[in-house]
């Protein structure tokens, strides 16, 4: 009697703690980690294994609680001593980010927008006279507004194609990442490209200025001189410098639209 009665209780223990692990993946379904944590919590202590997996990650993305990555650790080995699969990835994925500690730190803390200010980026403002007065120096000058005006539309064409800031973050170190981690990486980026961004935007005002006296200085002196020659070999030859929106700078001074970020963490499987 007295074993028929222990198998009973061992049955309804059994039920009522599938029925709360059900409640828990529902509620971590629904993101009320309020009450997902608490579940998990008491069902991992008691030893079940999906609950010791799901703790260890809750502790990892700070669901319900602080984060903690030592507790995820803690609960994780736990899951994983028991031949969990999930737990091991998420094992192996916190080793990597043992190694991968310098990367996300460069994220979060000192990225300062260099893969936007080197290299093809690189565009110093060229140096425009005020005016030009000999065939060489029209030639050498136009050939460096030229220059400038396609490496500004390269930078505003590739910053708008390359999206939301998350973007930029290499994605196995994005998946390294807590959420809090992320958003302060996104928060740095935004505010380093918006920066980078206000001194493009005053470059190009400068540049269109100072070409636009050039070129009309440029045109009075040299059309006093030679105005059947040298006239027409400035609008053949320089025609863009006159005309920036006929391909070589297309996108004209004014405000870049950045995308928005929408940072999300692993979904829960």
């Amino acid at each position: 009697m007295k074993r028929l009665m222990f198998g009973l209780l061992m049955v309804a223990a059994g039920a009522a703690m599938a029925d709360d692990l059900g409640n828990a993946d529902q509620a971590l379904r629904a993101k009320d980690y309020g009450r997902a944590f608490p579940l998990y919590a008491r069902l991992a202590e008691a030893g079940n294994t999906e609950a010791q997996f799901r703790l260890g990650e809750m502790y990892w993305y700070g669901d319900g609680t602080a984060v903690d990555m030592a507790k995820s650790r803690a609960w994780l080995q736990k899951a994983a001593t028991k031949g969990h699969a999930g737990a091991r990835e998420t094992l192996n994925l916190l080793a990597q980010r043992e190694r991968r500690a310098g990367d996300i730190a460069y994220w979060t803390t000192a990225y300062r927008g260099e893969d936007l200010t080197t290299g093809k980026y690189a565009c110093p403002l060229p140096s425009i006279p005020a005016v030009s007065t000999q065939l060489d120096e029209v030639r050498t000058v136009g050939k460096a507004i030229g220059n400038w005006a396609i490496c500004y539309k390269d930078f505003a064409k590739d910053l708008e194609a390359a999206g939301p800031s998350i973007n930029r973050i290499p994605a196995g170190i994005r998946k390294l990442m807590t959420p809090a981690e992320l958003a302060q990486a996104i928060g740095r980026i935004d505010t380093v490209v918006a920066r980078i961004v206000r001194g493009k935007e005053d470059d190009a005002e400068t540049f269109i200025t100072e070409r636009a006296n050039w070129y009309a200085a440029t045109d009075r002196h040299l059309g006093q001189v030679r105005p059947a020659v040298l006239k027409e070999f400035m609008d053949h030859e320089y025609d863009y410098v006159r005309r920036p929106q006929s391909g070589y700078m297309d996108h004209q001074p004014g405000p870049f639209v950045l995308a928005s970020n929408t940072p999300a963490k692993p979904t829960t499987p």
